[in-house]
């Protein structure tokens, strides 16, 4: 079922990109370069669109597997003492709202510019001016009629209601799979602040063997981050590398659009705001779980493992100490580190 509905939506998208295909041909003919950054700036995260569905589709085991851990890991923590739950409500309450609400409204201002300012133009337009200018929301010619008849009916309304519904499919997309990302990420980094807590406690046991008991949970524990770590770079290493070299190539298009084309545009000045915004938040995440795993060895070494007399409670802290020494990335194609000075170059 997933592949069908792949498949119609790459087949519902088909019009638009030949549309736009034909127009930048033909804009390439008699050198209309604002022309064809106009149309990369909005068919270019299209492509970007299917890509992701696709490559999730391929990596929906990896995916999966990701859920299931994230999902058994909730379940867990409701049998935790409550210091641990309110870490974990926090944790969570803070991931919805940055990597869900936040996310979602940023996505949802970007894309829904083209089709409410061109909605709005068309109402002020035709309730104000005699011979009213009408507006698509992403222009693009009618292959089969005169340049000024893609206004007329039926024409026009058909290719409105159209891109309205491709601009949804953005925000479905990007609402998604982008915030799946930050979800896993933040995900690991809660697991990180627990098992710290969980180290803090056991070395506050009196009893040995329960001391044991609990480092070795904390142990596994630790390892278990790695080994989601390790997934997440499986699953998102090409994404990320595949948006990296968008982000700077719609940066390019809507700054030349600006700069070149027909002035200010406000749309698409939010679109480079969204696209910055997009480029920063993975970044952001990634160097977030880099810190929190690189401060699981401070946070080992301050636990007060030096009041503990028991050999073998000292031998597994140092253990933890030197695994967590070594870095956490995140990387794109398996070779550029994602953090913010990814961000900042």
């Amino acid at each position: 079922r997933r592949a069908i509905g792949i498949g119609v939506a790459m087949a519902s998208v088909v019009p638009i990109t030949a549309l736009a295909t034909l127009d930048m041909w033909h804009s390439w003919q008699r050198k209309d370069i604002v022309n064809i950054t106009r149309h990369c700036t909005v068919i270019g995260p299209l492509f970007g669109v299917l890509f992701k569905m696709v490559l999730f589709f391929i990596n929906r085991a990896r995916v999966y597997r990701i859920i299931k851990s994230i999902d058994a890991d909730h379940a867990r923590y409701n049998t935790l003492p409550e210091t641990y739950k309110k870490i974990a409500r926090n944790c969570l309450l803070d991931s919805m709202y940055y990597s869900e609400y936040l996310w979602a409204w940023i996505v949802g201002i970007c894309v829904l510019t083209f089709p409410f300012s061109a909605a709005c133009l068309n109402v002020y337009n035709c309730l104000c001016k005699a011979e009213p200018t009408l507006y698509l929301v992403h222009d693009v010619e009618n292959p089969f009629a005169a340049t000024e008849d893609r206004f007329d009916s039926p024409f026009f309304e058909i290719m409105f209601v159209y891109m309205t519904y491709v601009a949804v499919l953005y925000i479905l997309n990007f609402t998604g799979f982008d915030a799946f990302f930050g979800l896993t990420i933040n995900h690991v980094c809660m697991k990180i602040e627990l098992l710290c807590l969980g180290l803090d406690d056991a070395m506050l046991e009196i009893d040995s063997n329960v001391k044991f008991e609990k480092m070795v949970e904390v142990i596994k524990e630790h390892n278990n981050v790695f080994k989601m770590v390790d997934l997440l770079q499986e699953t998102f290493n090409i994404w990320l590398g595949i948006i990296l070299i968008a982000t700077m190539a719609q940066i390019c298009n809507c700054m030349y659009q600006v700069l070149e084309g027909y002035g200010i545009d406000p749309r698409y000045l939010v679109f480079i705001w969204g696209t910055v915004v997009h480029i920063y938040m993975p970044c952001r995440y990634a160097a977030k779980l880099q810190a929190a795993a690189a401060d699981i060895a401070t946070r080992a070494h301050c636990s007060g493992w030096e009041r503990s007399g028991d050999l073998r409670t000292r031998r597994m802290v140092v253990f933890v100490i030197a695994r967590a020494q070594v870095p956490v990335n995140i990387t794109a194609f398996n070779i550029i580190n994602f953090d913010m000075e990814l961000f900042v170059s």
